[in-house]
């Protein structure tokens, strides 16, 4: 991870000697309302290249919550590269409902992830033969890579509204002090692909809303 950082720190000024031509606005900064419910912030910085022919983003993220029953926190860095298909302007046609432009791309992403969370189980102990609740602890360590299509509406001529869709690998490696109760063949039965700790294929889904300069 720390050699990715130094190569998109490193390829960022290359990449940046190209202007925009018809295009005015070479950069955007987004967030991600539908992570909000996951006790998620996530922001991102898109840097377009070659009059938007392509781009590449850095998508940070934190996730913070506590309360009585759980808590969670972590970080997540997350990349980007894409390539614009196609661009609907309206200066240069009729464009749908008006938008200052529509843009069609593809790409590739990859993040990492490191995650903890605090929370209540509950299982029946049969020595004891009651029900019993205690605090368990979950820690996740996960990369992830996959492909993205999707399309960028630029409402105006500075703010957009940003969907992808796609999907990766994720690969984890976790631990769970849950295990010293429950048998972990019956732990993997209960997680989805929206877990931290899913190991497999899944899909890729993003709605992101930000402004350009």
């Amino acid at each position: 991870m720390k050699n990715l950082i130094q190569f998109l720190l490193c390829i960022l000024p290359v990449l940046g000697m190209s202007q925009s031509a018809h295009f005015d606005q070479v950069n955007a900064i987004k967030i991600s309302p539908s992570e909000f419910g996951n006790a998620q912030f996530e922001i991102s910085y898109e840097r377009y290249f070659g009059d938007r022919s392509s781009s590449l983003i850095i998508l940070p993220s934190i996730f913070l919550k506590e309360d009585i029953r759980e808590s969670k926190e972590g970080y997540q860095l997350g990349a980007q590269y894409r390539v614009y298909l196609s661009h609907v302007r309206n200066d240069e046609k009729s464009v749908f409902l008006g938008f200052h432009n529509i843009g069609l791309y593809a790409g590739v992403y990859a993040q990492y992830l490191d995650y903890t969370e605090d929370y209540q189980f509950s299982w029946w102990d049969d020595k004891l033969d009651e029900s019993l609740t205690q605090m368990m602890t979950k820690d996740v360590n996960a990369t992830e890579g996959g492909v993205i299509i999707g399309v960028q509406l630029d409402i105006t001529k500075k703010i957009l509204i940003d969907f992808y869709i796609g999907g990766g690998v994720r690969y984890s490696d976790f631990t769970d002090t849950r295990f010293d109760i429950v048998d972990p063949n019956y732990y993997y039965e209960d997680i989805s692909v929206f877990d931290p700790e899913y190991k497999g294929v899944k899909p890729k889904v993003g709605l992101q809303l930000g402004f350009m300069f």
